[in-house]
């Protein structure tokens, strides 16, 4: 998810209980504190339902990076919104979209030159597309990459890889 130093817009799609979460924290700790290569970048995490950051009383329970900003039990469309006009993020990570404020927050995102990582319950790119609004997101090429996640391996495998700006599957069989 990122190409020339540069964070790509990513959307993760999985059945339930395939690790989307999970890989949104680890992406989320990785982009914030950096690794060989890559220089970390101020996250922000619209968590509205506390499962990402795991918030008690303010503070994250889980490790999600040193330049990271939550909001914490804040509706995603609004959070996403306060983090643009307060918090200057290079890339906000969310979950599970799927409302139609929800994808009018991530263009508002895009338009701010602000990178977007976020998930949604689906089991591959032709499911997500009976979707209206992510198959309006993914019409309209809102998201550079799209991974989608299974078990083909175990819990957690990344099955495929879309390039979705040049119509590419760049990973067609299941790592782990």
């Amino acid at each position: 998810i990122i190409n020339d130093g540069q964070v790509l817009h990513t959307l993760i799609l999985s059945p339930p209980q395939m690790g989307k979460t999970t890989l949104l924290r680890d992406l989320s700790r990785q982009l914030s504190n950096g690794f060989s290569g890559f220089r970390g970048v101020k996250v922000g995490i619209v968590d509205e339902r506390s499962e990402i950051a795991g918030c008690f009383q303010g503070i994250p329970q889980n490790d999600v990076g040193v330049r990271t900003d939550i909001l914490d039990g804040c509706p995603k469309a609004l959070g996403i919104i306060m983090m643009i006009r307060s918090l200057s993020p290079n890339v906000i990570i969310t979950d599970e979209i799927g409302r139609p404020e929800d994808a009018m927050a991530i263009e508002d995102a895009l338009n701010a030159g602000i990178k977007i990582i976020t998930t949604a319950h689906s089991s591959g790119l032709e499911d997500a597309r009976k979707r209206p609004i992510l198959k309006s997101l993914l019409d309209k090429k809102v998201f550079q990459r799209v991974l989608v996640l299974g078990n083909s391996l175990g819990t957690g495998t990344l099955e495929k890889v879309y390039d979705c700006i040049n119509d590419q599957i760049l990973l067609d069989h299941p790592i782990r």
